[in-house]
C-alpha cells in the first residue's frame, strides 16, 4: 500500500467526505473514490459506509484506520 493512498483514506476520514478530502487535496473525486475502492479491494472488506452522510466507517473501517493513524 503506498504512503499516499494511506493519506488519502485519513484525509477522508477527517473531512467525513471523499468530495472534500479531494478537494483539499486537489484531487478529482473520482480519483480519490477509486483510490478508496482500491484499498478495499486489497483489503478485503467496505471501511466506508456511503449509506450515511456524513461518511462513517464500518467496524473493520475503524480497526483499519486506527492501524494506518500508527503508520
Amino acid at each position: 500500500m503506498k504512503l499516499e493512498q494511506l493519506h488519502y483514506l485519513s484525509e477522508a476520514v477527517k473531512y467525513k467526505s471523499i468530495s472534500v478530502a479531494a478537494e483539499e487535496n486537489f484531487i478529482s473525486q473520482p480519483s480519490l473514490s477509486a483510490n478508496v475502492k482500491r484499498v478495499e479491494k486489497k483489503v478485503g472488506f467496505p471501511i466506508f459506509d456511503r449509506s450515511t452522510k456524513p461518511l462513517s466507517l464500518t467496524e473493520c473501517g475503524k480497526e483499519y484506520i486506527r492501524c494506518v493513524e500508527e503508520i
